[in-house]
């Protein structure tokens, strides 16, 4: 079997980072983006005055995100859309974000009562709650291009701002470094102007910058952000411009995410889904390997000669394999907005699944052998659905899989999580982002893949992370496959 590659969940998710820097605040304004020269979609800002019940001067600020790209012969398309509610000074009394990247939205919405943000997340049927300490110097996430329109910097100027991330569900240090003015080319006219370039850095609470956040923002001299660069995805750009331009085509070939994001691989793999233990030679820029790779009962990343590589090595490892583990919690049993394992379709599908089997393994096997049978649709214009809604249409590729086989093995009483990493795929010659899940049974975290139906993964499926997609920022977890765009070479160096 020559298998494909078609996962989009980690492309979603490097959008949904990249929507956290973007071009000024004005009034109205309009931005196309461009991502590695193609036209991928456009921002729309709108800012206006409104007031309380009490009469209180107040602000709304609305940012409209609207994205499309290539991926095989389907089209994906999202949209993000963030809302404010805030004083003139920043300070944000209300927030409500959306994000259509399926049939079903996933909303994210709170106020901030006496000092705390109390924030619901929502998605079929399914919700929770969370409440996050908020003081009145907390901004929103366009915190910097408010800053920079109201008082524009000046040369040599730094200028830190807390600002809260939506898809994190933290409050992080955004900090604003002002360098000189430089000659910019603007849009793809090659109009040149002589802008400020403002570094932009987003550092979490332990003082780390997080991966794809760092960008260039060039500001004209009343701080609007006539252009933004950041090297996430080969390099996106953003340019003011009319509505015109931010809503017509762009011409020139469209943008193929999942081209982009390939690792090639210096040697073909052969039978890759066959392969029990593979040891990788790891080299990153900027990096340490050995703290990206996860290292567990399948897989082990030691240090090498230097900080930048590491020796990971990968191993297929069943019920009965290794020592036993820490017990699962309790989120990796119960549902939450993405993993819908009290839907009643997800339920009815268990069931048909699983028949009268009783052994927790068997049962885990049978459910991802039916996800990979009957999810029989490879449609990959679907960015990232809940699994309520993959129960429903039955379509989708690995991130489709992965969240359908974590809600039915939850309906069917065996802990669950969605694995994100990288795997082998011949067609593509190399390494790209992937989703699958492993099961908590006989007291160990074991690995299965739906997508290539497969209770047995191989040793070409390598691990950066595991996730029960609980709680407000459920796409935390996707962070470790960022640090690895375009920063990352993977060689085998022995193949069983």
């Amino acid at each position: 079997m020559i298998r494909t590659l078609g996962c989009r969940c980690i492309y979603s998710f490097a959008l949904l980072m990249i929507a956290q820097v973007g071009p000024a605040i004005a009034q109205e304004s309009w931005d196309a983006i461009y991502i590695g020269g193609a036209k991928v979609g456009h921002m729309h800002v709108r800012v206006e005055p409104v007031k309380d019940r009490t009469g209180r001067a107040l602000v709304r600020v609305r940012v409209d995100w609207d994205l499309a790209f290539d991926r095989g012969r389907d089209r994906a398309r999202m949209r993000l859309l963030y809302g404010t509610i805030e004083t003139p000074e920043g300070s944000v009394l209300r927030l409500d974000t959306r994000t259509q990247a399926a049939d079903t939205d996933l909303r994210t919405s709170g106020d901030v009562i006496d000092g705390v943000m109390k924030l619901k997340i929502e998605g079929s049927g399914n919700s929770q709650e969370v409440n996050l300490p908020w003081g009145p110097e907390v901004r929103g996430p366009y915190a910097a291009e408010l800053s920079l329109s109201r008082k524009p910097i000046m040369p040599g100027e730094t200028r830190d701002l807390r600002t809260y991330v939506p898809d994190l569900n933290k409050i992080c240090t955004t900090k604003l470094t002002a360098r000189n003015l430089e000659d910019v080319v603007i849009g793809q006219k090659n109009e040149k102007r002589s802008l400020l370039r403002v570094d932009q850095v987003v550092f979490d609470d332990m003082d780390k910058p997080i991966p794809g956040m760092a960008s260039s923002l060039w500001t004209d001299e009343r701080g609007q952000i006539l252009k933004s660069h950041t090297d996430l995805l080969g390099g996106m750009d953003t340019y003011r411009t009319t509505r015109a331009g931010a809503l017509g085509e762009g011409g020139g070939p469209a943008f193929n995410l999942l081209a982009k994001s390939i690792i090639k691989a210096p040697r073909p793999i052969t039978k890759s889904e066959n392969t029990r233990n593979i040891v990788y030679l790891i080299t990153m820029e900027d990096d340490i390997p050995s703290e990206i790779f996860v290292t567990d009962r399948r897989q082990s990343a030691k240090p090498g000669d230097s900080k930048s590589v590491a020796t990971v090595e990968v191993n297929t490892a069943g019920p009965d394999a290794g020592e036993a583990e820490e017990p699962a919690g309790d989120e990796y049993l119960r549902p939450n907005p993405l993993i819908n394992s009290n839907d009643e379709r997800v339920i009815r599908h268990m069931k048909k699944a699983v028949g009268m089997e009783t052994d927790p393994w068997r049962k885990a096997v049978a459910i991802q052998h039916w996800v990979a049978q009957n999810v029989s649709d490879k449609n990959f214009s679907v960015a990232f659905a809940q699994a309520a809604e993959v129960a429903k249409n039955l379509k989708g590729d690995c991130s489709e899989h992965s969240v359908l086989v974590a809600a039915m093995a939850r309906a069917a009483g065996i802990p669950s999580r969605c694995v994100v990493g990288l795997v082998y795929a011949q067609n593509l010659g190399g390494f790209g982002p992937h989703m699958w899940n492993e099961v908590y049974v006989n007291g160990r975290w074991v690995a299965v893949d739906a997508a290539f139906d497969q209770s047995d993964v191989d040793a070409t499926h390598l691990k950066l992370g595991a996730t029960s997609l609980d709680g407000v920022a459920p796409f935390e977890a996707f962070l470790p496959v960022l640090k690895v765009f375009g920063k990352i070479k993977i060689e085998p160096l022995e193949i069983k």
